[in-house]
Formats: structure tokens, sequence, C-alpha cells
């Protein structure tokens, strides 16, 4: 079992509004306080205590020896109530990236109803090797953008009984829409070589490693141009030191793809002549005033595969809700 960073008391009250959420205007019976607790493995003095807030508040009707209902007046009437996680549900900041596809998604689903609700799961809910997370049932569906792999078989017992969409990651179990870096280094590597670069360097992204690589080595291979393997940087700073070196050897890079925001190397490539006429690949998304950049720019185009992103969550058991590629494209500045 993976323990909750939220009370008890509060994990309870998240259920309860989502399930208050799904209602559509009359009063349903809640379930026990008995079948509460077990769902949460907790006493039901603690899930009495969180319905007492609940009833004190107006959501909830307490019935004496009939059960505890919603309130229609105080809840009234939600026909979606969809999730939003964020990578292992604890993140507490976005990236650009992140935030460019949860808006286009949302507002692309937001606008065929204007009954549907949006939640945004931080992970007060707990995982169980068996049940997965027990809040998160009560959701009509869920987008996760980027799980952690360690989730991924939850996230695929999860999909059973609610529809779940990822995105940024593969996943064999749900549909999923996922960037090809094998394809994409391709393209940008070739670009680069056939412009005239010669020494390429990739820093790698965190995920599809061995993809990404494979891609800028094709590319020079049709190009017959050396990859070796101390050419694949990381985002740390031991990358940093051995790019300095290359500098130091008289091999500098002239051409860079940062599959990963580059912030860490901008001071250098900024300050150091050497790289005064290297080009270089970003995302769009990634590329800030402070860099004197020059090269390529491209990245995912999200807009396009929002309205796909709405319908696997709508229509889960459409046979275009598999494993999708997502648009990529790119462009010289």
């Amino acid at each position: 079992m993976v323990q909750s960073f939220l009370p008890a008391c509060m994990r309870i009250r998240h259920y309860v509004l989502d399930w208050l959420s799904s209602t559509e205007g009359s009063g349903r019976k809640l379930p026990s306080s008995r079948e509460i607790a077990a769902r949460f493995n907790v006493s039901q003095p603690t899930v009495v205590k969180a319905l007492q807030e609940l009833i004190r508040e107006g959501f909830l009707i307490n019935l004496p020896r009939v059960g505890i209902f919603s309130n229609p007046d105080r809840v009234g009437s939600r026909k979606k109530l969809w999730g939003i996680v964020l990578g292992d549900g604890r993140w507490s900041y976005l990236t650009g990236e992140a935030v460019m596809v949860i808006f286009r998604m949302t507002e692309n689903l937001m606008r065929r109803d204007s009954r549907y609700r949006l939640k945004v799961i931080t992970m007060g809910e707990t995982m169980d090797e068996e049940e997965g997370w027990p809040e998160l049932s009560m959701l009509s569906g869920i987008f996760w953008w980027i799980p952690e792999d360690e989730m991924l078989p939850a996230i695929g017992k999860l999909a059973k009984t609610v529809p779940v969409v990822v995105v940024g990651k593969q996943c064999d179990e749900v549909p999923c829409f996922c960037r090809d870096y094998n394809e994409e280094n391709y393209r940008i590597a070739s670009r680069m070589l056939a412009d005239g670069c010669r020494r390429l360097v990739l820093v790698k992204p965190d995920m599809e490693v061995e993809a990404a690589i494979a891609g800028v080595e094709r590319a020079c291979r049709e190009a017959n141009a050396d990859f070796p393997e101390g050419c694949v940087l990381g985002n740390d700073s031991a990358s940093l030191r051995d790019l300095e070196r290359m500098v130091g050897l008289g091999m500098t890079p002239d051409g860079i793809i940062f599959n990963v925001p580059p912030q860490e190397y901008i001071p250098m490539l900024n300050e150091n002549p050497a790289f005064a006429d290297a080009v270089f690949y970003c995302d769009a998304a990634h590329i800030t005033g402070e860099w004197k950049f020059r090269g390529y720019t491209g990245g995912v185009d999200y807009e396009e595969i929002a309205p796909f992103l709405a319908d696997c969550l709508e229509h889960p058991h459409d046979k275009k809700c598999m494993k999708q590629i997502v648009p990529f494209h790119l462009e010289h500045v």
C-alpha cells in the first residue's frame, strides 16, 4: 500500500464530492459508512466525521434509520466529472509543454457540454496493489500526463472501470498519445547534416532514450557522418563538463539537438565563442529570450490532437482510441 499524503478525512471528502458530482440532481443514497471505511482502510468514526462536515455544509442530507443522501438543491446537475493527473500525481510545477497540452485538451472537452467539470488530481488518493486508486473510480474519465513507469500496471487496471488516456508515455493497456523520438531526431539530424553540420551532439530525453539515439545514428549513417557514444549527453552538470572537454580538445559540436529543456546549457552556449557558428534544435516551448538561439525549432501540435484526446475520454471503446503518434513539425528560424 502506498500511503496518502492527505489526512483520511480529506481523502473521504474528495471521494464523496466526486460521487456527488456524478449525480443528476435527484437525491441518491451514499454508500454506507462501513463500505467507505473498508474502501479507504480507515475506522468508521473517521468516515462519520468527514460525512458530518459535508452534512453541515449542505452537500448531504441525513435521514435517520434510512441513510445519507445527496442534496439535489446543493449539488445541482452535473453530467460528467473529468480528472487530470500529472506525472506521479504529486507534481508541484508545470512545464510549458504540460500547460499547452492540458489547455488544448480541456478547452476542447469543455466546449462539448456546459455541465462538464474538471478536477486536477493531487495524489491524496492511496494506491493499493490490488484495487489501484479508490477515489479515482468516481470520475467519468482521466487524462494522465506522463505517468511514472511503475504506475502503468495500476493504470491499466484502473482503465477497466474508468476511461483513461495517457499522453507523453507509451502504454499498451490504455489509449496513449506519445512522441516518436526516433523519427523526430532522424528528421532533425538529417536537416542539420544536409545544411552542413558534421559533428552532432544529442542531449537525450528523460524517456525513450534508445529510440532518440537511434534516430540520430540513422541520419548520420546515411550522411556518412560520425556519431560516437560520447556525443550523447544528459541534462546534468557532468554532461556540461563533458561538453566543455569537447571544446577544449578542439571537437566543438556544430549542431546540438536538445530533447529536454536546455536551461543548464544556455550560459555556456551564449558566452563561449566556440559556439558562435553552432546551430541548435529545441522545442519551441523551451526557447526563452535569454538564449541567443539559432537553428531549428518545432514540437508537437497539441491543437491537432486535442479533439482525439477528448473523443477517447468520451468514447473509450472507439477503435481509433489506440496508441497514436503525436504529429511533429520542424522549421528553421
